[in-house]
């Protein structure tokens, strides 16, 4: 069964975005490179929806996303 890439990616950032923020930029970036600018979009509209960065202390963290995809590099 073939998955699209939006779906892998809000999958992976879902369940890293509990773990280093270092790492879930690393991964964001990645997503935005390599997804298509509609994609991109639904992934900005996914992220501020559904996903925050948590530390472990239980508090939760808002993360920006910049609306401009080259901020990204």
């Amino acid at each position: 069964m073939k998955r699209d890439l939006l779906s892998y990616y809000q999958e992976v950032l879902d369940k890293i975005s509990t773990a280093d923020a270092r790492i879930f930029r690393k991964e964001m970036r990645k997503a935005f490179k390599r997804l298509l600018p509609e994609e991109r979009t639904e992934l900005k509209r996914w992220f501020r929806s559904a996903c925050v960065c948590k530390t472990t202390g239980g508090e939760m963290l808002p993360v920006h996303v910049p609306a401009n995809a080259d901020q990204l590099k």
